[in-house]
């Protein structure tokens, strides 16, 4: 590949991005949310990602497939489970194209013990090379989501000469980490070389940028850039109060992020006050209990307060996407209940969900772990924020919103969050500018 410098189009950014337009997908939604921004503001986006979600029809898009057995597999399960209705006929086809792949599969899984996009940037730099002769982009841009999505934007601004813009959505090394295994090595490895190489390098919170400037010297500009979201249409998404109250849990659930704590409060509180068992209603959605918020559940019963929606998919009926159908559950809800995390990546890191939670401007009630960042945004913001490992805290939070809402309802929160998509566009933008004209 020649390493001379092609002219530039100015406006033209070669985003790359392994998870794009995939429904419900926070990873997605931090790079689509903002492309009608960029688009407004004069970008012309060439993408390149992986072919797990919708093509984009507004804009070149290029969806290339990882050059690995177990990546490919990882990538055409999705496409599979987009495409196919049928659920034995998906089934089948999984089952088949796993068995031809399973002589080269077992070999790699041998060998190589990195996650299932590790494969992505060998097809993806191959295929980005071509574009870049073809568009002439101005800078590289890699927003990630998987670390593979890093080192393919490596390689095509080293080898073309081009700036390059890192976001790092979730911290790619931990201080704590022993690196013990291929792939936190990999990604404290990766981590060194953007640190290195990039001309500007994103970080969600203030403290896994803290951290990583602890362990490297970055060559470029360094900066905190908060996601956002975008405010919903609150003509079309509106909060109907009702004869219950409903608690909203959105987002997955595990041994770290876990309802226990909360069925606990809840148990106690309808145990003192029988009455309320009558209209309490906790909404969960988007994941299947895990095992410690089920055993929770039997031991502290909560039969018809505990409602299990399930992931919510594309409705053919209505037309709505999966997504659109979760921020109206979201908007209509009385309490939405955010579950930070009890394990050690806590201190680096904010749940993308919260960023959604505030454009709604319903009451959140946060369990926040050793995160000031996170309790302070929600604080500011005049909602309520708990130590995860607090029941009383908890206990008492719950019972003084409820009585709130016997007395006069819950009422919309005054504040509007300035944690938007177009504020991110602009501080966006900006920064490509720095770097692309230097």
């Amino acid at each position: 590949m020649s390493t001379a410098a092609p002219s530039r189009n100015r406006a033209t950014w070669l985003i790359l991005a392994h998870c794009f337009n995939m429904d419900g997908r926070a990873a997605s939604q931090t790079i689509t949310d903002r492309l009608p921004g960029l688009l407004g503001a004069g970008v012309r986006p060439v993408v390149v990602s992986a072919p797990t979600g919708v093509r984009d029809q507004r804009f070149p898009h290029y969806q290339v497939y990882s050059a690995s057995p177990s990546c490919f597999l990882f990538e055409i399960r999705h496409v599979l489970n987009r495409k196919v209705r049928s659920r034995p006929l998906r089934q089948t086809l999984k089952g088949l194209i796993t068995l031809l792949l399973l002589p080269l599969y077992i070999p790699e899984k041998i060998f190589i013990h990195l996650d299932s996009q590790w494969a992505w940037f060998i097809s993806a730099t191959l295929r980005s090379w071509f574009l870049v002769l073809k568009y002439r982009p101005a800078l590289v841009y890699s927003t990630a989501g998987p670390p593979s999505t890093h080192l393919a934007a490596y390689l095509v601004a080293k080898t073309n000469r081009l700036p390059w813009l890192a976001e790092i959505h979730d911290p790619l090394s931990y201080d704590w980490q022993q690196k013990r295994n291929q792939n936190d090595r990999f990604k404290s490895w990766l981590e060194g070389v953007i640190s290195r190489h990039a001309d500007a390098v994103i970080y969600f919170t203030e403290a896994s940028l803290a951290k990583a400037k602890g362990r490297h010297s970055f060559k470029g500009k360094t900066m905190v850039l908060r996601p956002g979201a975008a405010p919903p249409d609150f003509t079309r998404v509106r909060y109907l109060p009702s004869d219950k109250l409903h608690i909203g849990h959105f987002g997955s659930l595990g041994a770290d992020r876990n309802l226990a704590m909360v069925f606990a409060a809840i148990h106690e509180l309808i145990t003192e006050n029988p009455a309320w068992r009558e209209f309490l209603a906790l909404d969960i959605y988007g994941a299947d209990l895990d095992p410690l918020s089920s055993e929770a559940l039997q031991r502290y019963p909560l039969a018809g307060i505990v409602n299990l929606h399930g992931r919510l998919e594309y409705d053919p009926a209505s037309g709505k996407s999966g997504r659109q159908r979760v921020l109206e559950a979201m908007r209509q809800s009385d309490i939405l209940l955010l579950l930070h995390g009890t394990d050690a990546y806590a201190a680096e890191y904010i749940p993308s969900k919260l960023y959604e939670y505030l454009q709604m401007r319903r009451p959140v009630l946060g369990l926040v772990g050793p995160n000031p960042e996170l309790r302070a945004m929600l604080t500011d913001l005049g909602h309520r924020a708990i130590m995860e490992n607090d029941p009383v805290a908890l206990k008492t939070a719950l019972a003084r919103l409820i009585n709130t809402w016997q007395q006069h309802g819950l009422a919309d929160t005054t504040l509007p969050s300035p944690f938007t998509v177009n504020a991110t566009v602009s501080a966006l933008t900006k920064v490509a500018e720095e770097i692309s004209s230097t």
